[in-house]
Formats: C-alpha cells, structure tokens, sequence
C-alpha cells in the first residue's frame, strides 16, 4: 500500500531531490543560523501527511539558506511502519527502546555525562536500531487527523515519484 505525503525544503535541494529521485539528506541537520532540525526518531527522511505543514518547514528551510522554499510531494510505501498513536507514542517507545537495549545504571549514566541535545540525539538513534530490530522500516506517527508524521529508515526503498508541488517566494511571506 502506498500514501502521498509532502516534505518542505528549500528550493535548491528540491531541484536535486527530484532529479536524482532520492533525498541527499536526512532529517537531522545544523543550518546556517544555528537552528537544528532534530531527529526524535533517529536519523531517517521525515514526513508529513499535510500539505500545509510541509509548507512551514520548507520556509523555514528557505530563510536559514536564502532560497525559496519548495514542497515535495511523493509516495511511500507504507508496509513496515511501527505505528504510534495518542495510546502509545513518542515517550512509550523511546522508554521500551532504551530499556530493551541498556540497563537503568547504563541509561542513567549516560544521561548524566550527555547535554540535552546530545541525549535526544542518543535516544532517537537508539529508538531507530530497535526498531531495525524488531523488522520495521520506519515509523508512522498519527498526531492528530489532520496530521501524520512519517518516517523512512529505508528512504531509496520507501519513498518514490518525488516531484514539486509548489515554490514559495519566501521574501513575498515575510
């Protein structure tokens, strides 16, 4: 079974993006500004189920590398996603994770020497390998009816017929 879903990014990488038909980057990253696009889940390609949210992310995107902001429309194939919803999210598979992978004494020490960003990333990758683990290929998050998150450990398997749904000139916007 496959699903549209839409990513926002700038302009320049969406040109790339649909040309080579596959993302050069995952999600986590450093802009120029000192923003981070964090990976909660490890690192993989996230996306979103609404159009809309794709279009804030891509903006901002856009401002931090002087661009215009682009949203990609694409499939994904949608066997082999652990499925989180409002009964079990985020908290409850990054706590089964850790503790399925490392004891309380190991976690806590490593909390203790790891700032705040270094734990998130530590944990998202950690909550990623379990997952590998148990079969799956990514994560399909249900927020809210108007919003999924999904995201592909497997991307140049997952994700196909990448193309541009719209260009915003994010100096029209602002």
């Amino acid at each position: 079974m496959r699903q549209i879903v839409y990513r926002g990014v700038e302009y320049g990488e969406a040109v790339r993006v649909v040309q080579a038909q596959r993302y050069e980057r995952e999600e986590r990253r450093l802009f120029q500004n000192g923003a981070r696009a964090k990976a909660v889940f490890g690192s993989g390609v996230y996306l979103v189920s609404n159009p809309e949210i794709a279009a804030q992310y891509a903006i901002c995107h856009a401002e931090t590398m002087w661009d215009k902001a682009a949203i990609l429309r694409q499939e994904i194939l949608l066997p082999g996603l652990f499925c989180l919803d409002e009964r079990y999210g985020e908290n409850e598979l990054r706590t089964d994770a850790l503790r399925t992978r490392h004891t309380e004494q190991h976690l806590k020490d490593r909390s203790q020497s790891m700032d705040n960003q270094e734990w998130l990333e530590w944990t998202g990758d950690e909550v990623r390998l379990y997952l590998i683990a148990c079969g799956y290929r990514g994560i399909l998050y249900r927020i809210s009816p108007d919003l999924t998150y999904y995201i592909c450990y497997e991307p140049d398997v997952q994700i196909s017929q990448i193309s541009i749904l719209s260009v915003l000139d994010v100096s029209e916007i602002t």
